[in-house]
């Protein structure tokens, strides 16, 4: 499983989690299972002699020569558990040869509704949820290690002052006022911006350093694509409220009223806690200045973000610049070099060193914007910058100041209500704390019972894919290439080591400065932490130790880079990957997501090796031509479908949505092969052990429920506003995903029997893996 060791998972001082969550019933009502655990052994016992009653109703009709029917189904704890968990997320009333995400998945919505504060549900974000409030009780539970140099003190005291929600109100919109707008050169709405000493080039550098706000662009680090031992800057675009498409599409009008009044509305109060007294005409007529200077500024980025183009290959050598060299080609309107090099002078990065240009064409338009403002530009500039300095810290402040955001929030996103202070706090912790959290979580909250259940079927998908031809697509030097890849991949499975010692956790959290009294001093204190983090990644290269996901989250990855799959710890605790389920269910969730990441590690993004710390492709030509070729097919197929009816504010007619699957064929292509892969693995899996019995209560054959708990991993339950937001970001629904796979399977055709020309039944299937 590679070099590093990972901890082990069924210490009996740790192993404290149950594999099952919490059961949710309804809207509103949490019931946890300690409450209802003799309950629970009730209902499975009933459950167990019903199943049992009708199974042998007819035993006494059975010749003593063949096998009882009951010997052939499972009716142990973990299979009935398993079989209601699958049946109430089924609609045995559609036919699975129509739709069969619709089979699958059809009465998920009505078990797992949208809470109000809910846009969106699925499968995997119930369980995040789940681990997510295990660590919200941690963070309340009294600390255990008291030292000011702790960070089990520093998290639980920062996750104190965030959740202090009478200090912001009493502060209301003071902290802002006093400890960034003077910074910055001061605000005018208030009177107290000097438009003759006022030095834009100043005030953006402390904006997006000192206050770590998005304004015009923003930078990351990020691995070098060329060498995988280094790290580099990126420069993207960015600076807008909302997304692009809002401000251009006609559709989208009332979002673009609802952000104008959101930026009045904030400005107010601001103004409000200022203590300035203005006559109400000079009052509304700045108000309405700065709301028309800052929409005219995000409008326009969004017209150029529509209107330019972005690099193919921005990591390429030809595509990099110098910072200097990419001053003067912008006229010098931005002082790209100052920004940067003090962004990360810590990693003493040079004016002379190259970036990576993400969106150049972006950059350059916006450079050009920012020097065309005429004679008005510095007011411009300033209330843009003021603007994105209260819009990004409109959370932090006093209820007031929140509600007016929430609002706004709801008309976009199209949730009843908002995430509350415990949720959204919780939030501010992950993104700058997430190590710390995940600490807390691996000491209190896991169970590796599962463990080894995932590396048999890691194993099995992976000699599954090693052992697939492919001769459509790879040839035969091809093929020898990628199991040499696939032998040498490495896997992380549930958490690295760092993460249950103190003083390596206490050392990561040194730089970090809290007083659990001053809440906006804490959020100034983790701006800095994180830049001095990612001064820490730039300086010292890519860390293999590194985990790219919290390990409380539940989402596979495959890192390209350094040929690993890494299976986190909170994903385990899943109940479709417990332990004692039959394979099919492991094999049909686990093993096609692990197969889908698999196949990434040979298709087009993984055909690359490493000599010397470059990446060099390793397919042919004939490979290359044959991959693409199958890649117009699958966009093409994808491009057929359509998503929706969507129902959105301000549009009488609900809106369909087509899916473009031009940039879909390579992530098409990996799931669907990851699903084939992953039924071939489970096949091997019975030849080489024996048939298992059936999931009671379905009358489905195992082949078919290898498939239903695929297209369970999918289920989802979403609101239209949210729904049409990820339609118009090309994020193509997963109703859409699980059919077009299954369709174009000639196994999952074989094991439901769908006729010929029958929409789960593709009359043109695809090739894959």
């Amino acid at each position: 499983m590679g070099e590093e060791k990972y901890s082990n998972f069924d210490s009996p001082s740790t192993d404290k989690a149950s594999i099952l969550p919490d059961i949710k019933f309804g809207r509103n009502l949490d019931i946890k299972l300690r409450e209802l655990a003799l309950g629970a052994c009730l209902f499975a016992a009933v459950v167990a002699l019903i199943v049992l009653a009708a199974l042998l109703g007819g035993k006494n009709d059975t010749p003593k020569s063949s096998p009882s029917i009951y010997e052939s189904i499972c009716v142990s704890g973990p299979c009935l558990k398993s079989a209601s968990y699958v049946t109430q997320n089924m609609n045995k009333t559609a036919d699975p040869c129509t739709d069969f995400f619709q089979y699958a998945c059809g009465g998920y919505p009505t078990q797992f509704p949208l809470n109000p504060t809910m846009s969106s549900r699925t499968m995997f974000s119930n369980l995040y949820f789940e681990n997510e409030e295990k660590i919200e009780n941690l963070l309340n539970a009294p600390l255990l290690r008291t030292e000011e140099w702790s960070s089990e003190r520093k998290i639980k005291h920062l996750f104190e002052s965030c959740t202090d929600t009478y200090a912001k109100d009493t502060a209301k919109g003071a902290p802002v006022l006093t400890k960034i707008l003077p910074e910055i050169g001061g605000w005018y709405v208030t009177g107290t911006l000097d438009t003759a000493t006022w030095n834009f080039q100043e005030a953006l550098k402390k904006t997006m350093i000192d206050f770590w706000t998005h304004a015009f662009f923003t930078a990351y680090v990020a691995n070098d694509w060329n060498d995988d031992n280094r790290r580099v800057v990126e420069l993207h675009l960015s600076g807008t409220s909302m997304y692009w498409y809002y401000f251009v599409s006609e559709d989208t009008i009332k979002y673009r009223s609802d952000l104008r009044k959101l930026m009045m509305t904030l400005a107010t109060y601001m103004l409000r806690d200022s203590n300035v007294t203005l006559d109400e005409a000079t009052k509304t007529e700045r108000l309405n200045t700065f709301v028309s200077d800052a929409y005219y500024v995000e409008s326009m980025l969004a017209n150029i973000t529509q209107n330019s183009s972005p690099v193919w290959d921005p990591h390429a050598e030809e595509e990099r610049e110098t910072m200097q060299d990419f001053d003067a080609m912008t006229g010098n309107t931005i002082d790209f070099s100052s920004i940067v090099t003090s962004m990360f002078a810590e990693a003493e990065l040079r004016a002379t060193d190259k970036i990576v240009l993400f969106e150049k064409d972006y950059l350059i338009q916006m450079s050009n914007l920012v020097g065309s403002l005429g004679p008005n530009s510095t007011r411009i500039l300033s209330n843009y910058l003021v603007w994105r300095i209260i819009h990004k810290y409109r959370q932090e402040l006093s209820w007031d100041y929140i509600h007016a955001n929430r609002d706004f929030y709801v008309d976009l996103y199209g949730t009843p209500n908002f995430l509350g202070t415990t949720k959204y706090c919780f939030n501010t912790m992950e993104m700058y704390l997430g190590d710390a959290l995940s600490a807390l979580f691996v000491r209190d909250h896991f169970s590796d019972k599962n463990k080894a259940k995932v590396v048999e079927i890691v194993k099995f998908v992976k000699e599954a894919l090693a052992s697939t031809t492919v001769d459509h697509i790879f040839d035969k030097e091809t093929r020898k290439l990628a199991k040499e890849k696939l032998d040498a991949a490495m896997y992380k499975l549930g958490y690295p080591d760092f993460l249950t010692n103190d003083s390596e956790m206490d050392s990561m959290y040194s730089p970090l400065k809290v007083d659990k009294d001053d809440y906006f001093s804490n959020v100034l204190s983790m701006n800095q932490f994180i830049r001095l983090q990612w001064n820490r990644r730039l300086s010292s290269g890519q860390d293999k130790s590194e985990w790219y996901y919290r390990v409380y989250d539940t989402l596979i990855s495959f890192y390209n880079g350094w040929n690993e799959l890494i299976i986190p710890a909170g994903l385990l605790q899943f109940p479709f990957y417990d332990h004692t389920l039959p394979h099919f269910m492991n094999f049909g969730t686990m093993g096609s997501i692990v197969g889908h990441y698999l196949v990434h590690s040979i298709d087009e993004w993984g055909a690359y090796y490493q000599k010397d710390g470059k990446y060099e492709n390793w397919w042919s030509n004939y490979t290359k031509t044959r991959w693409e070729e199958t890649k117009q097919c699958v966009g093409d197929y994808y491009s057929t479908k359509t998503m929706g009816p969507f129902t959105v504010p301000g549009d009488p007619k609900p809106v369909t949505v087509p899916v473009n699957g031009k940039y879909y064929g390579y992530e098409g292509i990996a799931e669907a092969s990851g699903v084939k892969v992953a039924y071939k693995a489970y096949l091997n899996w019975i030849k080489n052990n024996v048939e298992e019995k059936k999931a009671p209560g379905l009358d489905l054959s195992n082949e078919q429920m290898f498939f239903v708990a695929f297209a369970q991993t999918m289920c989802y339950t979403r609101n239209d506003n949210t729904a049409y937001n990820y339609a118009i970001r090309g994020i193509i629904s997963e109703q859409v995903r699980t059919n077009s796979i299954l369709s174009q399977l000639p196994e999952f055709v074989e094991a439901f029997k769908c006729p010929v020309k029958s929409p789960m039944n593709a009359e043109e299937k695809c090739s894959y893996f």
